[in-house]
């Protein structure tokens, strides 16, 4: 198993974007506000990292993993995979050797500080995307694969029933003919199913191969969570996926909950306290003594 690890340059950053009034701003994937632009990255995890199955050192296949919602246009009524697709085509194409792309805990991440909608802008997303990949394939080191066990761990999800989120209310949004389709299939068929699918656990997982561990997460979780994955186990090589699971929707932090303005914590189908419960999962999936011995901050 051969592992490796390279900075991105310029692709992700924040999507919460503190202004001075202190009230958050959401800077998506596409963002035309140049003053938006321009404020700092804000909260990312700015590596990418790679995890390579070999026979010997002849690579067989390669696991990326990198957090940044992974869109640069909306509403083009296409299906497709946008700049990572680009970026991992490119390397498949240049190595000869398979390519699988995960997308980390991006519920608060995206390409928006770079991404001004243009052609040219997503092009060189797409350049500096691949360019991370091969640097991370450059920094890998093989060693031997070890023993290999997988957790699992069934976390029970409490969902909102505040305003807007409760069974009648999204009943109401469902059957509402004056409102958009989109906001009648999210805030009402996918938020009522998602009150049924509670009933039972969400299965979360990890893999663990020696020292290297790939944690599988639920919903789209805000970078807080990955971050705080790779500081409970600062021993072993720890890769992160979300979006497992997308019923729970945006898995944000307590604290986003309290933050005035900002998108996530409205989109978000699962109480605060969900914060706790996902760390909890997460230390035990990593075989952690303790969640609180490594609160991220």
């Amino acid at each position: 198993v051969g592992v490796g690890s390279a900075k991105v340059d310029r692709v992700a950053s924040s999507r919460r974007v503190a202004v001075e009034s202190g009230k958050i701003v959401s800077r998506s994937s596409t963002c035309g506000d140049k003053k938006l632009r321009d404020m700092p990255e804000g909260l990312i995890d700015p590596c990418l990292k790679t995890i390579t199955f070999a026979r010997g050192e002849t690579p067989l296949v390669r696991l990326h993993y990198y957090a940044t919602h992974p869109q640069t246009r909306y509403h083009i009524d296409v299906a497709g995979s946008d700049v990572a697709g680009m970026a991992r085509d490119a390397v498949e194409q240049s190595e000869g050797v398979p390519q699988i792309y995960f997308t980390g805990c991006a519920g608060d991440v995206a390409m928006g500080k770079y991404n001004d909608g243009s052609d040219t802008a997503r092009k060189g997303l797409a350049e500096r995307l691949t360019a991370g990949i091969k640097a991370s394939i450059a920094a890998t080191r093989y060693a031997p694969a070890g023993a290999v066990k997988w957790r699992t761990f069934d976390l029970r999800l409490t969902p909102r029933t505040d305003a807007g989120f409760s069974i009648e209310d999204c009943l109401a949004t469902l059957k509402d003919p004056k409102l958009a389709m989109s906001r009648r299939l999210t805030r009402g068929a996918l938020c009522l199913v998602f009150h049924e699918r509670c009933k039972s656990p969400v299965e979360l997982s990890s893999l663990r191969i020696g020292n290297v561990f790939i944690l599988h997460l639920p919903g789209e979780p805000m970078v807080h969570y990955q971050l705080y994955a790779q500081r409970l186990r600062p021993d072993c090589f720890v890769a992160v996926a979300g979006y497992g699971d997308g019923g729970p929707a945006y898995i944000c932090t307590k604290k986003a909950f309290s933050d005035k303005g900002g998108y996530e914590q409205n989109a978000s189908n699962v109480v605060p306290e969900t914060e706790t419960a996902l760390k909890n999962a997460i230390a035990a999936l990593l075989g952690a003594e303790s969640a609180s011995k490594a609160e991220c901050r």
